[in-house]
C-alpha cells in the first residue's frame, strides 16, 4: 500500500468555499532505542493558500485501542456519516457519506490520528501489542507522531491543539505535556476533551466508594426526564440535570457516606431517577449506571443504549443466553463503517482491498499507570490498590508551564459513560484555573453526531475556543 495519498477537494462552509488538500499518510513510529514498532496514519486537510501560523488541531478518539473514525465522520471533519436522525431507526447502511457543514476547517488545519495496529496501521514484525499498549508509551508515540507530522510540513510555528474523545482525553493530556518537556519541545495551545475520562479512578462505580455514584446521578435525572420517568417532567433537561448535581453533592453524598436514609431524602431520589422508593432502599441509595439501563425501563420491556441512553433495544428473554448487542453500537457503527469505506476510496485514493481496522482489543492488556505516578511507588508498574492514577496533573502542568494554554470540555447529558457529573467532580477537584478552562453541555450521548443542534453547537464551540486561544481569529 503506498504511503501517501493526496487529493484536492473544495467545500462549502457556511456561504464560503474553502479550497484543501487532503493527504492519508503513513508516519511510522519508533521506541527509545530507535526501534520501529509499527506506522500510525493521518488523515489531514489543509486549507490552501492559507498562512503558515493558521492553527492545527489534531484529533484522537480513545478506546484504548480505537480508530478515529468517530471523529473523522462524526461532523468536525469535511464529511460525516449519515446518521439516521430517527433514534429507533433499523440498523441499515444506505447513502452513509456526506458533506459536513459543521466541519472545523474554517478555523484550523485537521489532522485526524489512527494510532498502531488501527486503521490502516499495522505493528513492525516481531514487535508485540504489549509494547504500545500503555498510557505513558502510548503518550510518548502520540507525541512523535504530532511532532513528525509538524516537521515533515513545516508547521512547527503554528499554534498547536489537542483533541481526545473518551480515552483520548487522557491521550491529550499526557501527550501535551510530553510534547512540552521533549528534548524537541512543542507547546501546545489548547487541549479540548469530548467525553472526559481523566478522573476515573474517582468517579468509576466502586463498593464502598461513593463519590461514583454521587457523579453519575445527574445523568440518571437526565435518562429519567428523556423518558417521561420521575418527578421533573416540567423543568428543561439543564435545570434537572444542575438540580440534581445539587442534590447529589449535598444531600445524596451526606446520605451515601452516613447510611441514612430518611423517607424524605429517598423519595427526593426516587424522583430524579424514575426508580421506586423500595429498589433504592433496597440498594442503599446506590444506583449502578450500568444496572440502571436495565431498569428505568423494564417495565417498558427495553434495554437502554451504552454510550447513549437514548437509544433502546427490546430486552432479551429473562434466561436467554445471546450475544451482547448494544443498543447504540447496532444503529450507527454499520453507517459509520460503510462511510468510511466510501470516504478512503472515493474521495482519498485509497484502494477499496486495503483493510481498515476499526478497533483492536486494548483495554485487557493496557497498562494504566503512567511514568510519573509509577516514580511515586519506587518505580513499580504492578497492579496495586495504592497506585495513584493523577492524569488531570498532567493539565495541571501544562496550565502552569504555558500562561496561555487552554482548557474546553465537552459532554453529553446522555452519555453513560463519561458523565456531566465526572466533569463536575473534576472541576471542583483539581483547582485548574477557572479563567482558562470553558465547557459545555449538549442534549446527545458519547458524540454529538445523533443531534444535528448538538453537533453544531460543538463546531460553534471549538471554533470559538481554536480562535480565543491564540489570536489568529481562525486564518
Amino acid at each position: 500500500m503506498p504511503q501517501r495519498h493526496t487529493s484536492r477537494h473544495s467545500a462549502l462552509i457556511g456561504d464560503a468555499p474553502i479550497a484543501f488538500t487532503a493527504e492519508a499518510e503513513c508516519l511510522p513510529l519508533a521506541d527509545e532505542s530507535g526501534r520501529t514498532l509499527g506506522d500510525a496514519w493521518t488523515f489531514a486537510y489543509v486549507k490552501d493558500a492559507a498562512p503558515e501560523d493558521r492553527p492545527v488541531l489534531f484529533l484522537f478518539n480513545g478506546g484504548p485501542g480505537c480508530s478515529s473514525l468517530w471523529l473523522h465522520l462524526g461532523g468536525l471533519g469535511p464529511w460525516r456519516a449519515a446518521v439516521p436522525r430517527e433514534l429507533d431507526a433499523a440498523p441499515v447502511a444506505k447513502d452513509t457519506l456526506e458533506p459536513s457543514p459543521d466541519t472545523l476547517l474554517a478555523v484550523a488545519d485537521l489532522v485526524f490520528v489512527d494510532p498502531i495496529e488501527t486503521g490502516f496501521g499495522r505493528l513492525a514484525d516481531g514487535v508485540e501489542p504489549a509494547a504500545i499498549s500503555g498510557a505513558g508509551r502510548d503518550a510518548a508515540l502520540t507525541a512523535q507522531l504530532v511532532r513528525s507530522w509538524l516537521e515533515r510540513h513545516d508547521r512547527l510555528e503554528s499554534p498547536v491543539y489537542l483533541l481526545g474523545e473518551s480515552y483520548g482525553t487522557i491521550r491529550a493530556a499526557l501527550t501535551a505535556t510530553d510534547l512540552l518537556t521533549a528534548d524537541e519541545p512543542v507547546a501546545v495551545a489548547g487541549v479540548a476533551m469530548l467525553g472526559q475520562c481523566l478522573n476515573a479512578q474517582e468517579t468509576t462505580q466502586r463498593p464502598g466508594n461513593p463519590v461514583g455514584f454521587v457523579a453519575a446521578l445527574p445523568l440518571l435525572a437526565a435518562t429519567a426526564w428523556y423518558y417521561g420517568k420521575g418527578a421533573h417532567a416540567a423543568l428543561s433537561l439543564d435545570e434537572v440535570v444542575r438540580q440534581a448535581h445539587a442534590f447529589a453533592v449535598r444531600e445524596y453524598a451526606s446520605a451515601l457516606l452516613t447510611g441514612e436514609m430518611p423517607d424524605a431524602l429517598v423519595e427526593r431520589l426516587a424522583g430524579f431517577t424514575g426508580l421506586g422508593v423500595a429498589e433504592l432502599r433496597a440498594r442503599r441509595l446506590r444506583v449502578d449506571k450500568e444496572e440502571f439501563r436495565t431498569l428505568l425501563l423494564a417495565d417498558r420491556g427495553l434495554v437502554l443504549g451504552l454510550t447513549d441512553a437514548r437509544y433502546t433495544l427490546p430486552a432479551p428473554p429473562p434466561g436467554a443466553v445471546e450475544p451482547r448487542v448494544d443498543a447504540t453500537s447496532v444503529r450507527l457503527d454499520p453507517v459509520f463503517y460503510a462511510a468510511a469505506r466510501r470516504l478512503f476510496a472515493e474521495h482519498l485514493g485509497i484502494p477499496r482491498e486495503c483493510r481498515y481496522r476499526v478497533a483492536r482489543p486494548a483495554h485487557e492488556r493496557w497498562n494504566y499507570l503512567e511514568d510519573a505516578a509509577a516514580l511515586r511507588f519506587g518505580g513499580s508498574t504492578m497492579p496495586s490498590p495504592f497506585a495513584l492514577f493523577d492524569y488531570p496533573a498532567h493539565l495541571a502542568a501544562l496550565l502552569r508551564a504555558n500562561a496561555r494554554a487552554r482548557l474546553f470540555f465537552g459532554t453529553g447529558h446522555f452519555d453513560t459513560l463519561t458523565t456531566v457529573g465526572s466533569l463536575e467532580h473534576l472541576l471542583a477537584q483539581y483547582g485548574l484555573p477557572a479563567e482558562r478552562v470553558s465547557e459545555s453541555r449538549y442534549p446527545a450521548g458519547h458524540m454529538m453526531y445523533t443531534d444535528p443542534g448538538s453537533l453544531t453547537k460543538l463546531s460553534d464551540d471549538l471554533g470559538a475556543f481554536v480562535r480565543g486561544g491564540d489570536g489568529s481569529e481562525g486564518k
